[in-house]
């Protein structure tokens, strides 16, 4: 099995479930397992099973997996018989790159699950739905999972897959249903009948300002409870903590985003679902507690709030943010007994269009902003799951959406994302491979190729994703003596490596 998650944040949270499945896994005999990804050897779990000896010696130990040595390098790590990683580990599946046989041959023999597959953009799209072509025509199960996914995405998914097989993909009349299981191969999709009930969420539409957040956090959490505050840029996390943390307190508040350390990033990521996963006898839930977070909180992690303020974001976005309110089960205080959520991030609730503020507006766009602030705009409640599927066909449909007086921003930026989607498609082209059968020979088959990639190169990682280019950098301390230290709060490695001066010397430079 490939299970593939979008961040490594993600793939660390669910490496730890698969681990616990493949202990009580109901096959005599070990099992290869690998966590695919450029950090991987910062995961504790993983890099506990490399230290207890089950990485040299596969045949040592009563344990039901192992990490084999020969599977470490980057290229063969797919090979094991359970990975769990990062979904640029398929994607690089269909990018013209040396070695690209070994990423088709740790996918060939293998059911492969995509979570959260609504999270990929259009660049990235043409990568999965070109992977998928081929996973077709190996005849490998495929298992795509998504809450929030529009029909014409999951149309083109399938249409992609059975491609690969030479399959015509029948087309579906009208929405089939929420939640659906959908096959390849013209299958009947199958609605399943949920026996829960429909949970209703209040939306209070908040000004963006920080005294009117304080304002609502103290009146709901008078008599405690835990409230997360989604963020859709890092710097707004920050600013928003620093206020909360003098208003509350610091041990009264954690911060959460993508630029920590990467082991720091472990680590809350861990705490967080220590104190805020399911109940269970080893959760530390505190009475009385704000999580300040950027968009790592919407997904894959199982954590569970009682109060939620957000960003205003794309529809099915916002839906994936209310999946972490009232997730689980539990008593909760008198003030936050039933969910509800606000809603901010916008210059004015009153103005026409309504417009997110300027950070949002450049990590999503306008155009998807503006469909999502259309439906939300005068809405009170949602009902879950109900409203889910009807709110996401209806922020990525054709279809206008709010006032008259709305139309024509709507349409400039309806205009203007679709050129942006059609230069990036082109962009994708490049270094896409090839179809199955485009040619006879594999002379001339990965002419133009990107060469040896994996997901921290900087080729491999601006080829399969379309983001800002990123910097990364090592943090180290320095001494009294001039000397370079690993930073102080690390666990396990504070204040060690001690470089030498000519190190520093070449390091300066």
């Amino acid at each position: 099995m490939f299970f593939a998650l979008p961040t490594q944040a993600t793939t660390d949270a669910m490496y730890g479930r698969v681990r616990a499945w493949l202990d009580r896994f109901p096959v005599e005999g070990k099992h290869s397992v690998n966590l695919a990804h450029g950090k991987a050897h910062l995961n504790d779990q993983h890099a506990g099973l490399v230290r207890s000896g089950k990485f040299n010696d596969i045949g040592a130990g009563a344990e039901s997996v192992v990490a084999h040595w020969w599977l470490s390098g980057r290229k063969k790590s797919g090979l094991a018989s359970f990975v769990v990683g990062t979904i640029d580990q398929v994607l690089f599946a269909a990018l013209k790159s040396r070695h690209v046989m070994l990423r088709h041959l740790g996918l060939a023999g293998k059911v492969v699950i995509i979570d959260e597959v609504h999270a990929y953009d259009v660049y990235m799209s043409q990568y999965l739905h070109r992977a998928l072509h081929w996973l077709g025509a190996y005849g490998v199960p495929v298992v795509l999972l998504s809450a929030t996914l529009p029909d014409e995405r999951r149309a083109g998914l399938l249409a992609a897959y059975d491609s690969g097989r030479d399959v015509e993909t029948e087309q579906q009349d009208g929405h089939p249903g929420y939640p659906v299981v959908c096959g390849s191969g013209g299958l009947t999709p199958r609605a399943i009948a949920l026996t829960d009930d429909a949970t209703d969420v209040t939306l209070d539409h908040l000004a963006d300002d920080l005294d009117a957040l304080v304002a609502y956090l103290r009146l709901h959490l008078r008599v405690g409870g835990c409230a997360v505050v989604v963020r859709n840029t890092v710097s707004r996390v920050q600013e928003t903590a620093e206020r909360l943390i003098t208003e509350f307190g610091e041990s009264a508040v954690t911060i959460s985003h993508s630029r920590f350390l990467a082991c720091d990033r472990g680590r809350i990521d861990t705490d967080l679902v220590r104190r805020f996963g399911p109940p269970s006898s080893g959760s530390d839930r505190p009475g009385f507690h704000i999580v300040v977070a950027s968009q790592v909180v919407e997904q894959s992690l199982d954590v569970d709030f009682d109060l939620m303020v957000s960003d205003l974001a794309p529809a099915d976005l916002v839906l994936q943010r209310l999946g972490r309110l009232h997730r689980h089960t539990r008593s909760r205080p008198a003030g936050v007994v039933n969910p509800r959520c606000g809603l901010v991030g916008v210059e004015s609730w009153s103005s026409a269009p309504v417009t997110a503020v300027r950070g949002s507006r450049r990590v999503y766009g306008d155009h998807t902003l503006l469909r999502s602030a259309a439906l939300l705009v005068g809405r009170e409640s949602l009902r879950l799951p109900d409203d889910i599927a009807p709110l996401v066909q209806q922020a990525y449909a054709d279809d206008a959406l709010g006032p008259a007086g709305w139309q024509p921003a709507m349409r400039a930026a309806a205009e203007t994302a679709r050129a942006n989607a059609d230069r990036r498609i082109h962009r994708a082209q490049e270094f896409l491979l090839g179809e199955v059968g485009e040619s006879d020979s594999l002379v001339g088959w990965m002419r133009a190729s990107v060469g040896d990639v994996h997901e921290d190169s900087p080729k491999g990682a601006a080829q399969v994703r379309d983001g800002a280019e990123s910097l990364e950098v090592l943090v180290v301390q320095q001494d009294a003596d001039g000397g370079l230290l690993t930073p102080s709060w690390i666990p396990g490695a504070a204040g060690k490596f001690r470089c030498s001066r000519r190190f520093r010397s070449a390091w300066r430079k």
